[in-house]
């Protein structure tokens, strides 16, 4: 019923809305405390080879803590007016790979006990395409974006101490997060709403029928469907099907993999409250439908090469 999933949406706005906060304060204080030039360097030149200002570097870096704070780091320089659209779209591709990082992070003991070297194999294809992405979204901004001289916030503020650098930070992120937060909640809150009535089940189910499943063998429908309801579900009857000698190694990367491209149209449901959230709500509907259909693209290419070489 609807309660029930208005209190889903705020467990979720619960887990999310804090590290949001964190990297918009994170953000201030770099720039009062004068990090950036001494993180900068670090990431520099990659920005450089992009065309994206040395501050991007920086969200890159936090983003392997936080995903969220590092995207909300980008929206505060969009907000700022220190990159536009175009720069924004572009750094919060390039600031997506830490996601990735993170999944095989907390992943890897999971499906090394389960899938042993197919695993690992899975979890390689899965960093390769996300390291694939962020190094075409570099390519776009090296030919998108003007060649600019770079110019470090952080050289034209006078660094303070901690305390007062913390107070201006908290002062100057209250203007950003009036208008991200209530953004998101109500985003997170429709989002929802379509949830309990069905609505991305309904997409799902289409999905299922798709003919693409015909060209897999059998035993690997069950794995895609549990895709759709939980990863580890998927890994796990993967398992079983792996032990048992029923599938091969090659049969299970691709079916983990193709569960992974058709299950992605569940994961808006956290998407688009995300995104929508964080940038404005038609500047994060671009970012992450691009970041969608590059990330399914690249890996159906690798897919195909799968079936074909392998």
């Amino acid at each position: 019923m609807w309660l029930d999933a208005l209190l889903l949406a705020f467990q979720y706005l619960l887990s999310v809305i804090p590290a949001t906060l964190a990297g918009i304060v994170l953000m201030e204080i770099l720039i009062e405390l004068g990090w950036i030039q001494r993180l900068g360097f670090v990431t520099a030149p990659f920005m450089r080879f992009g065309h994206l200002r040395e501050e991007v570097g920086v969200s890159f870096l936090v983003s392997f803590g936080s995903p969220t704070a590092g995207n909300s780091m980008v929206a505060e320089l969009n907000k700022k007016g220190l990159i536009d659209n175009k720069e924004t779209l572009i750094a919060s591709l390039v600031t997506s790979f830490p996601a990735t990082f993170i999944f095989v992070r907390d992943l890897t003991p999971v499906l090394v006990i389960l899938l042993g070297t197919t695993g690992l194999i899975y979890l390689g294809i899965v960093v390769g395409v996300g390291l694939l992405r962020t190094a075409i979204s570099l390519a776009f901004g090296r030919f998108l974006l003007h060649n600019k001289k770079i110019i470090i916030l952080g050289q034209s503020i006078k660094t303070k101490k901690f305390s007062a650098a913390l107070q201006s930070a908290i002062l100057s992120s209250w203007a950003p997060l009036r208008g991200i937060i209530p953004t998101m909640i109500i985003a997170a809150i429709i989002v929802f709403q379509l949830i309990d009535m069905g609505f991305f089940d309904m997409l799902s189910a289409y999905l299922k029928d798709l003919p693409v499943l015909k060209s897999l063998p059998s035993p690997a429908l069950p794995v895609i469907a549990a895709w759709f309801a939980s990863n580890i579900g998927a890994y796990t009857i993967a398992s079983k099907l792996l032990t048992d000698g029923i599938m091969t190694s090659r049969e299970i990367v691709i079916t983990l993999l193709v569960g992974r491209v058709l299950s992605s149209i569940v994961r808006l449901r956290f998407t688009i409250p995300y995104y929508t959230g964080i940038f404005s709500p038609k500047l994060g509907t671009q970012i992450m439908l691009l970041a969608t259909i590059m990330q399914e693209g690249l890996t159906i290419i690798v897919i195909a090469i799968l079936i074909v070489f392998w």
